[in-house]
């Protein structure tokens, strides 16, 4: 890992300057591996205003500096069309007496020292008992509902992907990984904060954390995490209150996911340096594992893209066999059973395909 991106990091989110030293004699090989990294973590645009404050002789060369400027604009560019999408959905729910609330990226973006450098791809929405009334209004404005799987509906509104959840766990597998699926659909519809944007709400802090680990914990079973994923973590638990951190405790409990929430913690912690305080109590987690998790957060490939939904999911079926750690450390089931059942359930269908064209 490299140590001039752990300052930068480190820096940006403890809101503290820089320690210059750790710059001092920094190669532009250095610095290459340096952005090549924060690139590869989804990490690098909000480095660029820490790594801006250094001396211009501490900084990496011109054009390596111009390119992670570009990279920076470019996606404050992209957050500020995102919201002026989020904006514009937000009329059209308010003409119905409608709302929805915001999940992941651009909820998670506002806990960011810069808010448009957190980087997101799709907006993820939940609207509990309003979701086909919110599904129908999207119609109304000429949104198509293309297909729905077993936790949400895929749209997409002015080029921006969208993900309208019913449920937060895929409901056509049974018996899969552990989910608080009950907890979270109390809290976010028992709890939800207004933002400045009329229609557009977000969830409770207990929820953010909450969903935020169990995602994480899906996504690393199953393909890998990025330094993104571990600081959301960190961000969504240095938000809560004491009362809040006790509630999160008894929910996530002696779960599998639990425990490697305990486990992004201890990493948040012991590598990225974070204060202790920021966290509620922290139980002692294995150095192995721990090393073990940010090995494969730093290390592991990225699942490729693929036009093809068949190619992906068979290679993430072979990177679930040959990562099978993961599954006796974390995991209720092996990842053999997950894939039987998941196999199972992709040929389900689900009676939430209203045809919403008006």
């Amino acid at each position: 890992m490299s140590d001039l991106l752990l300052e930068l990091l480190n820096a940006t989110l403890c809101k503290r300057p820089l320690n210059e030293k750790v710059f001092e004699g920094a190669s532009e090989a250095d610095w290459q591996r340096c952005f090549d990294l924060a690139l590869q973590q989804n990490v690098l645009a909000m480095t660029f205003p820490a790594m801006s404050s250094l001396p211009k002789e501490l900084r990496p060369s011109f054009t390596l500096w111009s390119k992670w400027m570009a990279y920076t604009q470019s996606v404050a560019e992209q957050s500020q069309y995102k919201r002026q999408v989020i904006e514009k959905m937000g009329a059209w729910l308010v003409e119905e007496g409608l709302t929805t609330t915001i999940l992941k990226g651009f909820s998670l973006s506002v806990l960011y020292l810069n808010p448009n450098l957190r980087e997101f791809s799709d907006i993820d929405i939940f609207s509990g008992d309003s979701y086909e009334a919110v599904n129908a209004c999207f119609a109304k404005h000429g949104v198509k509902v293309d297909s729905v799987d077993g936790h949400h509906a895929y749209l997409k509104v002015d080029g921006v992907s969208l993900e309208h959840h019913f449920a937060f766990h895929n409901t056509k597998v049974k018996g899969g990984l552990e989910s608080p699926e009950e907890e979270l659909q109390k809290l976010i519809v028992q709890e939800q904060q207004s933002t400045t944007i009329p229609g557009i709400n977000f969830p409770c802090p207990v929820f953010t954390a909450l969903f935020v680990g169990r995602h994480a914990y899906g996504h690393f079973l199953q393909e890998k995490i990025e330094l993104r994923h571990l600081i959301d973590w960190a961000l969504a638990l240095h938000q809560l209150s004491e009362q809040e951190a006790v509630l999160l405790n008894e929910i996530k409990g002696n779960t599998g996911w639990g425990e490697f929430c305990d486990t992004l913690t201890a990493m948040a912690i012991h590598q990225l340096a974070l204060p202790q305080e920021w966290f509620s109590k922290v139980e002692p987690r294995s150095i192995e594992q721990e090393n073990l998790v940010w090995n494969d957060i730093i290390n592991s490939p990225r699942t490729p893209k693929s036009k093809s939904s068949n190619f992906r999911r068979i290679y993430i079926a072979k990177r679930m066999l040959k990562n099978n750690w993961k599954f006796k450390e974390y995991s209720n089931i092996s990842a053999t059973e997950l894939l039987i059942k998941e196999t199972i359930g992709h040929f389900k269908t689900i009676n939430l395909k209203t045809d919403y064209k008006l």
